[in-house]
């Protein structure tokens, strides 16, 4: 459950060849999403139907998933990255020159799944790369280059669109995929290859996590779904909150996810900081509470700076959760399991994904945007005083391997 020790500058090498591509990657994910009311008139079907091109996406990611953790436990970081950035361009190339729309569907769909295959390879390769003490800084940085690139590819391709046109705009993340599978053919040194030999079944995986982390690793996935569930339907919620409910224009719901979106980012090294220095569960408990605090008094704010303050909190909660579910995972997981154990955790995030703007939907229906909020705030709550109470600290195993590893280089 530990990663090996390389020497700084070849470690700093290999992970620039994954945070680089990491971005890159996320920017061209998002840049398909400016391009959906250009695809209703290009191809002549309805903006819902061309809106699909994001579930297209959605489930190529969530079909993939698990089969992504057992090929990295099979066969290793480098094989699962190459098919991932495989995929990544062939789902770029055909929506980039299907003449029909399902080409574009398909596309996403194969996008989708190369985006799955790509996350956990890349954190196997990382964890290759870096000690254990290390994983909390490794994971928030992904995570938080993740995101900076989900926001800055609309912005980017928002632009192409206008001023290129439709295909201009597709062909682009097209080339931006082409790159990263460069540089994923090219940047392999030093990686270390997946041992050979049989690997347990999920069931035999899960009973390989000691003892006294077994229900730590429930109650992980249990806040994984929840968190996915609350982000997801904030979401949903909040432009018919803020927006139809309060009054306000689009540009000031925009703002909302603009405050979010950089508290998150502007907390990356915080985050990896606070993970591998004080604890893995400081940042993972306030991700589930403050939120819950936020969504308990969304309902009584009306104007936009209360708005805006309760946007700061759940982005300074959004920012310390950067990579502390899968580090404390990572802490948990036998090393020979950690693929399809990850792959297993996030796929019951990606269940409460779906659920969460489902839920979301019927709760505001019935009692309207501001009360749909109440529904989430329990769950928030059990998770984090789950996570508080139920799971132990799990930094202390990286510290002590830390603390060895510098006693054998005396």
């Amino acid at each position: 459950m530990t990663g090996r020790d390389p020497g700084p500058i070849s470690a700093r090498g290999s992970l620039l060849w994954l945070y680089v591509p990491t971005l890159a990657l996320s920017v061209a994910q998002g840049m398909v999403l400016p391009a959906i009311p250009r695809l209703a008139d290009a191809f002549a079907v309805s903006a819902g139907t061309a809106g699909q091109v994001v579930t297209a996406f959605a489930a190529g990611r969530m079909a993939i998933l698990f089969p992504a953790g057992l090929l990295v436990d099979a066969l290793g970081a480098r094989v699962v990255l190459l098919l991932g950035s495989t995929l990544a361009l062939a789902g770029a190339l055909s929506v980039a020159s299907s003449p029909w729309f399902f080409g574009i569907l398909l596309g996403q769909f194969l996008a989708g799944a190369g985006a799955s295959l790509w996350t956990l390879g890349r954190e196997a390769a990382g964890l290759q790369q870096v000690a254990a003490d290390r994983r909390g800084r490794l994971l928030s940085a992904f995570f938080g280059l993740q995101m900076a690139g989900t926001a800055l590819g609309p912005l980017v391709a928002g632009v192409v669109v206008d001023r290129a046109g439709l295909r201009s705009a597709l062909w682009l993340p097209a080339g931006v995929a082409a790159a990263v599978w460069v540089v994923t053919v090219v940047s392999h040194e030093g990686w270390a290859e997946r041992a050979g030999g049989a690997r347990p079944a999920v069931r035999e995986a899960l009973r390989g996590i000691p003892e006294e982390f077994r229900l730590a690793f429930r109650v992980v996935t249990f806040a994984t779904f929840v968190l996915t569930m609350y982000r997801t339907s904030l979401n949903a919620l909040w432009p018919v909150y803020v927006g139809a409910e309060l009054g306000y224009p689009a540009a000031a719901v925009g703002a909302l996810f603009g405050i979010v979106s950089a508290l998150i980012l502007a907390m990356i090294p915080t985050a990896g900081y606070v993970l591998d220095r004080v604890g893995r569960k400081w940042g993972a408990v306030p991700a589930c509470l403050v939120p819950a605090v936020a969504f308990g008094l969304m309902p009584l704010a009306r104007t936009l700076p209360q708005l805006g303050v309760l946007a700061a909190l759940l982005g300074l909660a959004g920012g310390l959760s950067l990579g502390a579910m899968s580090a404390l995972s990572y802490d948990i997981i036998p090393e020979e399991a950690r693929g399809r154990l990850q792959a297993m955790r996030r796929l019951v995030g990606e269940l409460g994904g779906l659920v969460g703007p489902f839920a979301a939907g019927v709760a505001t229906d019935w009692g309207g945007a501001g009360t749909a909020f109440l529904l989430y705030t329990p769950l928030l709550l059990a998770a984090g005083l789950l996570l508080a109470f139920a799971v132990p600290e799990t930094l202390q195993a990286p510290r002590r391997a830390g603390r060895l590893r510098a006693e054998e280089g005396r």
